[in-house]
């Protein structure tokens, strides 16, 4: 019973650092290497939401050892304090969580994800690699990227061609990268986890992350200056 007291105290601790740390400390890094922010932002939230869920299974435990050990006649007293000892533990974990996310909360507001193409037609243009380019009827530029789709606008098309070979490299790093997919699963998060500012931060972080990535992903092959050049235009 001792060693699940010492292992609860270690997840509760690591949770307790995971999510109040993470939005710290990780929030606004690792533009230089947006790929290992994105990997970090998963795997520590991904590994606070095991040890948390560990943490329910071993104060769950305490309930039947509990009685087991009444059932074997065992000290009254010293038997109810190790079965309660878990879950007061995990109330006191809960209260400090609360009060942290509660002061860390108004850094990472979210909105509803809305789906920008949902009322609008397009038409395919052409090919670029493995996706598929499509033409919006709208003014102004745009340029969003959908499963193995990527949506412009008319006046995307009217950029210099240097400028608009930037703009394509970008959106096709978004498929390669899959990082829709990623998005989603980082939404899906905060939509599990509403309350935690660490959810919060995770849907804003890789939201910039994946623009990053998507950025050296073009440079690699166009010149940065046509890529800066064309996204100042997008505004």
């Amino acid at each position: 019973m001792e060693i699940n007291l010492y292992l609860l105290i270690i997840l509760i601790e690591w949770v307790m650092l995971v999510t109040v740390s993470a939005p710290m400390f990780f929030a606004g890094r690792f533009s230089k290497t947006p790929n290992l922010g994105i990997w970090l932002w998963f795997t520590s939230l991904l590994s606070a939401v095991l040890a948390t869920s560990v943490s329910i299974v071993i104060a769950a435990v305490s309930i039947f050892t509990t009685w087991q050990n009444l059932s074997a006649g065992q000290n009254l007293g010293k038997t109810l304090l190790a079965s309660f000892a878990p879950w007061v533990l995990l109330g006191v974990a809960g209260i400090l969580l609360a009060v942290a996310n509660q002061r860390l909360a108004p850094l990472f507001a979210i909105r509803g994800e809305l789906d920008p193409l949902a009322d609008l037609m397009a038409r395919e243009i052409t090919a670029y690699r493995k996706a598929r380019i499509m033409e919006l009827d709208i003014p102004g530029y745009f340029a969003l990227t959908r499963d193995k789709q990527i949506y412009l606008s008319k006046a995307v098309f009217e950029l210099p061609a240097k400028q608009l070979a930037a703009i394509m490299r970008h959106e096709y790093g978004h498929i390669k990268f899959r990082h829709q997919n990623l998005k989603q699963f980082a939404y899906l998060i905060y939509q599990l986890f509403p309350w935690a500012a660490a959810s919060r931060a995770l849907v804003h972080e890789v939201d910039r992350l994946c623009e990053l990535s998507a950025d050296k992903y073009a440079i690699y092959r166009v010149y940065s200056k046509d890529l800066i050049e064309a996204r100042s235009k997008f505004s």
